[in-house]
């Protein structure tokens, strides 16, 4: 018994059954490379779909990233303001008062123990003692 693969291209009909047959044959074949093709095309769209959905969230990714990192620059610029506002050296009476590094470690420690935010201190004013006694040191 012969199947639609068994037929090849006759150089002449013998018969219409033949050209029928080989039609058939033809016909099955443009069908079977149509499937194909048609998984193809499914696989490739659903690559394209995973690829725009990827690319759209690194963009959202980027935006907020970019957000996130102005919002920390301008942090740190109010730091640095506020730090270099805080700069001016104290002064008592007629002069100005002049510490030794120990004294000024001791001062430090101190604060530490009634400021720092990991005794339940207020961080603010660490970082203001921090910074006056930063301008104070020898």
């Amino acid at each position: 018994m012969k199947t639609d693969h068994d037929y090849t291209v006759p150089l002449h009909y013998d018969s219409p059954d033949h050209e029928r047959a080989w039609l058939q044959h033809e016909l099955s074949e443009a069908r079977a490379t149509m499937r194909s093709l048609m998984r193809q095309i499914e696989k490739d769209q659903s690559r394209a779909a995973e690829i725009a959905r990827a690319y759209k969230l690194t963009v959202t990714n980027l935006v907020e990233i970019t957000r996130q990192n102005a919002e920390i620059e301008r942090e740190r610029d109010l730091w640095r303001l506020r730090a270099t506002a805080v700069a001016p050296m104290p002064t008592f009476g007629d002069g100005t008062l002049t510490l030794t590094a120990e004294e000024i470690g001791a001062i430090r420690r101190a604060m530490a123990r009634l400021h720092h935010p990991d005794t339940g201190g207020d961080a603010q004013r660490m970082q203001i003692w921090n910074a006056a006694l930063d301008a104070m040191e020898p």
